[in-house]
Formats: structure tokens, C-alpha cells, sequence
């Protein structure tokens, strides 16, 4: 009988829960005893967790978890809750419980135990009273217990430490570092702290501290493991910034950025995705933003004119602190999912970033005066250059602020602007602060940039060069940030997308409106040097937007339409144009297009408006 019932659990085409009246608690719990390894553990545990009949089936799923589960059992557990997995909500909490139990018993494999950890720490995340126990449970690690457990946890400990700095915690991580199998991830994590109190720090002797004791410890990750790419780039980033601010700046620049450069481009093979389905990953860390920086960070210190001596030294410090929050928050951050898999949340590392703020308001109001500088709006540019330049700097070494409290060096360099063009240079920077305030909370764009990025592997040119690949990444990411954003804006917040709303016929904008917005959006975001526009004489044409960084070249073609039209249809009316100008270049690029359909207000998802096509020409 009872064994019926479990087939019946297993069974995948069943319309409606098993019914579990014919069999009492105790001999369901018998029967799970004996099934609860393997693949077939796993699915037995995601029936039991999801039934209703919470007192029978959440009593059999504990079962699996604290006795029958074996590693494999265990890690499939672990892979469906990080993947958006639900527990029947009345269950929730005892499972938590028993996931956390199944780590602290050390009579059990160290793999099963680490599974079980990892399951806790995704249901954590919606749980305060679990998230309390498993850091009471990370506070009171032992190090003689099994080392190779041991390295499991401390990768717990570090998301959690990413989370909510806490002393115990980061005590915890120095008690662990004498555990030979654990020392280089123990080591990883002490350093990734590290890194987050130096990019944080508001004086000069507290960054140089913070960055010395980061480099210190990514060194020795790197030492105990031969196998530790993301040590050795950032150590080498911390190397430079060390120097920087040690003032130390006689070296060759041009080294230190060529070695950023090979360890960033081997550590972003490391996190491309691959074509079986990311287990490991499912629950820490968004790896496609933590590639792009990487990718980005290589491709700004590489763009570097190293002739500058004092000035080129601060151009990659600002450039390495920037990108260095970008990768700290993606790598620190915790997916949760909903229960079709999809992207439900992402929790950050608590980070301040306010660096990085500033240096991209900088960045952009300095732009905004080298554009005006003709315009008669400023008296003085060259004295409004020099501020910046000399605000830019302070930020970068971490100096503290002469601006008035509550305020920031690029809002008192705005109120300094005469009134005529202040508006526009502050409209200017809100809109990069746009970017970049977009980019850290959208949950959406990191799981379908994965699988665009999975689809174009079917693409010979995108496999075959690397470096047209990574900056195809690097624009496809921004773009996928500019439709989300102007997805999510309405005209009164930001005047400039008003064109967007515009549905009278005889007002409906041109395609040259969205190329405006969008080029205004990418010179905004730190690819702004890899970038062109309207180049002629590509392919006999003329295109809307190129991309180009030496010898790679591709293009984004702009359309619109005020007609009901399918991706597929667009792709069926535009596509050959498109592919017409990749005769010459990589035969990858994007099609955007300006939908001006009267919806009633609303709109698809995201998610339903992009998409990868593939198409040959006749």
C-alpha cells in the first residue's frame, strides 16, 4: 500500500496531489526511509514538500532530509530550491530546520551536509528565524570538524558576511584559515570583506588599510590553490590600487594593466555559461553582470593612455575602484527565485557604493562641460574642468569631501553653473545615475542576459573570437539595461522618454528619436570609449549606431513601427537589412525597435520583447 502511494508521488502525470489517506504518518516515513536516495529522492522530496497534506508529507520529506538523503538526493534538493523550488508554505520552516540539522551531523558525508547547508541558506533568505539560526550555526563552526565541509561553510559565511557585517562571523573565517582544505576559500572570503570596508572607506589611511589587508588575503588564496583565477585578478587589481595610493606610481603602469588584463579575460571564461543547467550558481552570485564587469574593467584599463604618468596612474585607479563595486555587489549577491525558475529578487551585499556614484556624476558632468563648452552657457569652462578634475581625484584617494554636509563634490560643482544651463547638466546626471542605480536592482535582465548569451552560442563568429564575443556582451548588457529602464519610466519622472508615450499621428516620433536617447544612454555608462555613431560607408550603408573597439565592428539598427508586430514579424520585414551590414564584420548584432502600437497603457514583459534570432541570407 504504502509503496503505491509512492508511486504515486512520482508519478509526473498526475493532475492532482497523490492522495495519502490510505497510509498512516509512520508508515509513510517507513516507506521514504528506503526511497530517499538518489534522483529519485529528490523528486520524492519535491512532491512531499509541495502537498498539502502538510501533516503527513512535510513529516516524510524531514525524513528524506535528515536520514535517507544521500548526496545526490541532497544536491538535487538543493538545485530545485535554488532554482525557484516551493515548500508548501505550513512546512517551510520545519524543513529549514531539518536542512539544518543534516549540516550539523557529523556522522554524515560531508557533500550531503554541504547540500543541506546550501538548501538552508536559499530558504533563509525568506526567513528571518532561520537566517538567525544559520548564523548561530555559522558562529559556532569547529575546525577540527571536516575540512572539506568546512569550505562549503565558509562560503556560506561570507555571502552572509556580504549581507550583514558582523564581528562573530568574521571571526568565524579567521578560526577556519589553519583548515588546510579550506584555507584558499577562507582566505577569498576575508579578502572579498576586506575589499568591501576599502571601497567604502571615506579617508585615505583607512582605504590604503583595507586594500593592503584585501591584497594580503587574495594573495594567500591564490597561494594555497593552484586553482583560483578570481584570487589572482583581484590581487592584481589591489596591487595597483596599493600602489596608487602609496603614491608609488613609477612602475610601469602598462604591466600592471596587461596582467589585469589576461587574468580578467581567463576568470570571465571561468563564469561564461555553459549549456548544462547551473546548479552552483542558482543561489550566489549573478555571474553575467560579475563577467560584463569584468569585461568592462579590461577593456577601460586597456583603452588607458599610459603616456600620462600622474594622471594616467589615477585614470586606472578610478577605473578599477569603479568596476571593483560592480563585481563585489554581482559576485555577493543572493538569487531568489520564484517557482517557475525565473529571477523573483536579487539580494545585495550591503556596499554604500557611494564612490561609485560619485565618480560617475563626475565622469558625466565633466562630459556635459567638454560638450557646452562652446555654447556661451559657461564663462568659465576651463576652471569648471579643473574642479572636477580636482573633485575626481579627492574621490578616488578617498580624501574627504569639502563639500557641505548632505551634499557631494558634483552637486556643489552644479550649483556653480550658471542658471541657463544647470538644469541640463543636472538633468544630464540623473540620468547616468538612471544607469547605474538601474543596473543594481533589476532582477530581470541578469537571467535573461544568461540565456541570450546561451542562445548565441549557435553563432560560428561569436564562438570563434573572443574578443568580438566580449564586447558584444558588454553593449548587449547595456542595451538590455536601456529597454528595461525605459520599460519602467514614465514621462513625468524623466521628460526625455515622453517620446515613448506619444501616440497622435501626427506627433509620432522618428527613429533618429531613439537613436538619440539611446547613444545618450551608452555614452553615459563607462563604455562610452568603445563607442561610435552613425558611421557611413559600412557595407554600402549607413548605420544607426556602431560599435568598435580595434578590430572588432558590429552594429545596432533602429526601426519603428506603429503596427501590431511580433518579434518574429520584425526579424521577417528588417532582419535582412540588418544582416546586410555584417558583410564586413561579425555576423552578430542587435534590431531595435520603436513601438508606438496603442497598447491601452500597458506593455509585454521584458522578457517577451527580446529575443535571439537567427538568420542567413538567401
Amino acid at each position: 500500500m504504502a509503496e503505491d502511494v509512492l508511486r504515486r508521488l512520482l508519478a509526473r502525470d498526475e493532475a492532482e496531489p497523490a492522495d495519502l489517506s490510505s497510509v498512516s504518518p509512520g508508515q509513510l516515513r517507513e516507506a521514504v526511509r528506503g526511497s530517499g536516495r538518489g534522483v529519485e529522492g529528490a523528486d520524492l522530496f519535491v512532491a512531499l514538500a509541495s502537498h498539502p497534506d502538510v501533516g503527513k508529507a512535510a513529516a516524510a520529506a524531514v525524513e528524506i532530509v535528515q536520514e535517507a538523503g544521500d548526496v545526490i538526493a541532497m544536491a538535487g534538493i538543493a538545485a530545485w530550491l535554488g532554482h525557484g523550488g516551493r515548500l508548501h508554505r505550513e512546512a517551510a520552516g520545519l524543513l529549514g530546520r531539518a536542512f539544518l540539522e543534516r549540516a550539523g551531523d557529523r556522522a554524515s558525508d560531508y557533500g550531503a551536509r554541504a547540500q543541506a547547508l546550501k538548501a538552508a541558506m536559499i530558504l533563509a533568505q525568506s526567513d528571518r528565524a532561520l537566517l538567525r539560526r544559520l548564523q548561530a550555526e555559522m558562529i559556532e563552526l569547529d575546525p577540527a570538524d571536516d575540512g572539506d565541509f568546512l569550505r562549503h561553510a565558509a562560503n556560506v559565511t561570507g555571502a552572509l558576511l556580504a549581507r550583514e557585517p558582523d564581528p562573530d562571523l568574521h571571526a568565524v573565517l579567521g578560526k577556519l584559515l589553519d583548515v588546510e582544505e579550506a584555507e584558499d576559500e577562507v582566505a577569498m572570503e576575508l579578502g572579498l570583506d576586506a575589499l568591501r570596508a576599502g571601497l567604502d572607506a571615506t579617508t585615505q589611511d583607512d582605504a590604503l588599510r583595507s586594500f593592503r589587508e584585501a591584497r594580503d588575503w587574495f594573495g594567500r588564496s591564490e597561494a594555497a590553490s593552484e586553482e583560483r583565477p578570481d584570487a589572482r585578478l583581484y590581487r592584481r587589481c589591489l596591487d595597483m590600487l596599493v600602489a596608487f595610493q602609496t603614491g608609488r606610481t613609477q612602475s610601469d603602469l602598462r604591466v600592471g594593466i596587461d596582467g589585469i588584463k589576461e587574468a580578467a579575460f581567463a576568470y570571465t571564461a571561468h563564469l561564461s555559461p555553459s549549456d548544462r543547467p547551473e546548479e552552483i550558481s542558482s543561489w550566489l552570485g549573478a555571474r553575467g553582470r560579475e563577467r560584463v564587469h569584468w569585461s568592462m574593467l579590461a577593456l577601460r584599463l586597456g583603452a588607458l593612455d599610459t603616456s600620462l604618468g600622474k594622471r594616467a596612474w589615477l585614470n586606472a585607479a578610478t577605473v578599477i575602484q569603479d568596476e571593483l563595486v560592480s563585481v563585489y555587489s554581482a559576485s555577493r549577491s543572493i538569487m531568489v527565485r520564484g517557482g517557475d525558475g525565473g529571477l523573483e529578487a536579487v539580494l545585495r551585499p550591503r556596499i554604500v557604493g557611494a564612490l561609485q556614484r560619485e565618480l560617475h556624476s563626475l565622469d558625466t558632468l565633466d562630459q556635459w562641460i567638454e560638450e557646452n563648452s562652446g555654447s556661451g552657457l559657461l564663462p568659465d569652462v576651463s576652471g569648471l574642468r579643473a574642479r572636477v578634475a580636482e573633485a575626481r581625484e579627492g574621490v578616488v584617494a578617498h580624501r574627504p569631501t569639502e563639500a557641505a554636509p548632505g551634499s557631494s563634490p558634483a552637486a556643489a560643482i552644479l550649483e556653480s553653473i550658471p542658471e541657463a544651463g544647470r538644469a541640463s547638466a543636472m538633468a544630464r546626471v540623473a540620468g547616468a545615475m538612471m544607469t547605474l542605480v538601474g543596473e543594481s536592482t533589476s532582477a530581470v535582465v541578469s537571467d535573461l542576459y544568461d540565456d541570450i548569451i546561451r542562445d548565441l552560442g549557435r553563432n560560428e563568429h561569436f564562438r570563434r573570437y573572443p574578443e568580438a564575443r566580449t564586447l558584444f556582451e558588454i553593449a548587449l548588457w547595456l542595451t538590455l539595461q536601456f529597454v528595461a529602464q525605459r520599460s519602467n519610466v514614465g514621462s513625468s519622472t524623466y521628460r526625455r522618454a515622453r517620446y515613448l508615450f506619444e501616440r497622435d499621428p501626427a506627433k509620432l516620433p522618428l527613429e533618429e528619436t531613439l537613436q538619440e536617447d539611446y547613444l545618450d544612454f551608452l555614452w553615459g555608462s563607462p563604455s562610452a570609449g568603445i563607442l561610435g555613431a552613425e558611421a557611413s560607408d559600412i557595407a554600402g550603408g549607413r548605420v544607426d549606431v556602431l560599435f568598435k573597439h580595434m578590430r572588432t565592428t558590429f552594429v545596432a539598427e533602429l526601426k519603428k513601427t506603429d503596427r501590431k508586430l511580433t518579434n518574429d514579424q520584425i526579424v521577417a520585414k528588417y532582419g535582412l537589412q540588418k544582416v546586410a551590414y555584417d558583410v564586413t564584420n561579425v555576423s552578430f548584432g542587435i534590431l531595435m525597435m520603436l513601438d508606438l502600437y496603442d497598447l491601452g497603457g500597458g506593455q509585454p514583459d521584458v522578457a517577451e520583447r527580446i529575443s535571439v534570432h537567427h538568420v542567413t541570407p538567401p
